[in-house]
C-alpha cells in the first residue's frame, strides 16, 4: 500500500455487546479502518449512506444459519455495489467441533467461513484477503 492510500475498510456486523469492542479493537490494531453495525439492516443503511469502498464484510454468527448470514452479506454488498461489488464476506462461525477448528473454508468466489482456533487466524485471513 502506498503512503497516499487509505487502509482497507472492513464492515463489522456484530450484535454481541461484549464481543464487539474487542473485535473492533483488534481489527483496527491490525491496520484496518472499521465501520460497525449491529445487524444486517443497520449495515445496509450505512452502506447506502456512505461513499466508502468496503473491502470486506465481517459477520459474527450469533443465532443465525451461515446461509442467512451469507444472504445478509450479499444484500449489504448489493446495496453498495458501485463501490464494493467485490467485497469479501467472512462469517465467524459460532459453534463447531474440533474437526473444523482452525479452518478457513471458501464458500464462493468472495465468501468464507472461518472456524477460529486462535486469534491470529482471523488476522492472517484478513491480511490474505485485504493486505494492509
Amino acid at each position: 500500500m502506498s503512503t497516499d492510500q487509505q487502509p482497507p475498510v472492513i464492515l463489522i456486523v456484530e450484535s454481541d455487546d461484549e464481543v464487539r469492542p474487542a473485535l473492533v479493537h483488534n481489527v483496527q490494531r491490525w491496520g484496518y479502518r472499521v465501520i460497525v453495525s449491529l445487524d444486517v439492516k443497520d449495515a445496509i443503511e450505512r452502506v447506502r449512506e456512505g461513499a466508502l469502498k468496503i473491502e470486506l464484510i465481517l459477520i459474527n454468527q450469533v443465532g443465525q444459519s451461515v446461509d442467512q448470514l451469507l444472504d445478509g452479506g450479499r444484500a449489504i454488498r448489493q446495496q453498495s455495489a458501485e463501490h464494493s461489488i467485490n467485497a469479501f464476506i467472512v462469517v465467524l462461525a459460532e459453534k463447531y467441533g474440533e474437526d473444523l477448528e482452525g479452518q478457513d473454508v471458501q464458500l464462493g468466489a468472495y465468501e468464507y467461513i472461518t472456524y477460529l482456533e486462535h486469534g491470529d487466524q482471523l488476522m492472517e485471513l484478513l491480511y490474505r484477503l485485504c493486505p494492509v
